[in-house]
């Protein structure tokens, strides 16, 4: 006799099945009916755009809106607080540093969360902290507890990337795991937009609210996600799992994350420092009109949707990711020396040089390389850890620039940064393995 059952995989790990399955006897196959999104089949989407992509996604948004909404109110909210000048960058910068030490931190604590109780408790785990961080800064008085927040919102969102990504990897067959990051970094992207517009529409402090508020709203949704099929079946094998000692004990591990980080770290040169300092820049290249960092940012990551969906379709079109990622490195470059020419551009043509950057948006390509070079028992913890080093590595950037300003002015010091962070990033993408096509279920050929 026929009987419909739930999915077996997912069923253990979800308020409801996002498919069920008719067994028909002994020596037939199940059918599988669609319930939520796409079919579901032996533990992964068949659809690169499903459940998983639009529930994780969603917490990227609220993510990059909560992180990146410092970027645009830096200057609006500092000066509310008395600051102005050489004061108001350096304080500034130091806040964004807090910021990002916070996610360092963070990073470490989610991953290590994600590969020893699941990938989906540390998602929700992360939401929560950060959300409630955004509604505590929209009611920070001065500069010292504006640092500490924000390095509260840092250590929330350091989960949310990593984890999402890992997920979702996970849980779609290798053809389709390059487009469904792209629809996972497009949602993310599109959340910075929407921190840039919501600072021209919204004073800083309601952005924080809204922020916080739609966090916790999305928090409920995240118990219809399903658990990861290979974190399960990892989770009943006697090994160890998320052990930094595994990945910073084995020299194959450790180097292949250490020449991940700087991958990232070469858009986060862009978005982090150039764009960020943006005003400063244009002031510094001859640009006559005010310019905003909001708006910078806002059409970067605009742009960055055409940007990503290229990134995905030149990976298969040349079966390559490699390729795809230096050729990227490649225009962000050149794009960078323009940036910081004297060519006394007027508002429009400076925020479409931003929007330049955006389609050689290098998130997506190498967030995929990330995730496909460690073995599932460490893939949470080597994937959040290192996205959030590579943002860590503004710090260093940040503290570069601070030294070499008052000698050689900003954009030549910026030019000496840049050429160092571009250098580093194309003799990484040089050294790693090629991952296309890959299977998370055996690394050995990586």
């Amino acid at each position: 006799m026929s009987r419909l059952v739930a999915n077996p995989t997912h069923a253990q790990t979800a308020a409801v099945p996002s498919s069920l399955s008719i067994d028909t006897g002994p020596n037939s196959l199940p059918i599988e009916i669609s319930i939520v999104g796409k079919a579901v089949e032996s533990g992964f989407y068949k659809g690169a755009f499903n459940l998983a992509v639009v529930i994780a996604g969603l917490g990227y948004f609220v993510d990059t809106y909560d992180f990146f909404l410092y970027n645009g109110m830096r200057v609006t909210s500092l000066a509310e607080m008395g600051l102005s000048g050489d004061s108001l960058t350096k304080i500034g910068i130091l806040i964004l540093n807090s910021q990002i030490f916070g996610a360092l931190i963070g990073s470490f604590v989610w991953g290590m969360i994600g590969d020893r109780i699941g990938r989906k408790k540390g998602l929700l785990g992360s939401i929560l902290i950060y959300s409630l961080g955004m509604i505590a800064n929209g009611f920070v008085q001065d500069p010292l507890l504006y640092g500490i927040v924000r390095f509260i919102i840092g250590f929330g969102v350091a989960g949310e990337v990593g984890l999402g990504a890992t997920l979702i990897a996970e849980t779609v067959h290798a053809s389709k795991r390059t487009y469904a990051l792209m629809f996972f970094t497009v949602m993310g992207v599109l959340g910075v937009t929407v921190a840039g517009a919501s600072i021209e529409f919204a004073s800083w402090r309601t952005s924080c609210f809204v922020g916080g508020v739609i966090g916790l709203l999305l928090l409920t949704l995240r118990g219809s996600l399903f658990e990861s099929r290979l974190f399960i079946e990892t989770a009943g094998q006697n090994i160890r799992r998320g052990s930094l000692r595994d990945l910073c004990g084995q020299s194959r591990n450790l180097k292949k994350y250490l020449l991940c980080v700087p991958l990232l770290g070469a858009n986060f040169f862009i978005t982090g420092i150039l764009l960020t300092l943006s005003p400063e820049i244009a002031k510094a290249t001859g640009t006559p009109e005010a310019i905003k960092a909001n708006i910078a940012l806002a059409v970067y990551f605009l742009a960055a949707v055409a940007g990503d969906w290229l990134g995905a379709w030149l990976s298969n079109a040349f079966k390559s990711r490699r390729l795809v990622t230096a050729l990227f490195i490649a225009g962000n470059l050149c794009l960078a020396y323009l940036f910081l020419q004297k060519l006394s551009l007027d508002a429009f043509r400076f925020y479409a040089l931003c929007a330049a950057f955006g389609v050689f948006n290098l998130w997506a390509i190498t967030g995929t390389i990330v995730v496909e070079q460690f073995p599932t028992e460490l893939r949470a913890t080597a994937t959040t850890s290192n996205f959030n080093c590579s943002r860590a590595t503004v710090i260093l950037m940040n503290m570069s620039l601070l030294a070499l300003k008052p000698t050689i002015g900003i954009t030549n010091g910026l030019l000496i940064v840049g050429c160092a962070v571009f250098a580093t990033a194309f003799y990484c993408v040089w050294r790693l393995p090629e991952t296309y096509g890959c299977s998370l279920t055996d690394q050995t050929s990586v």
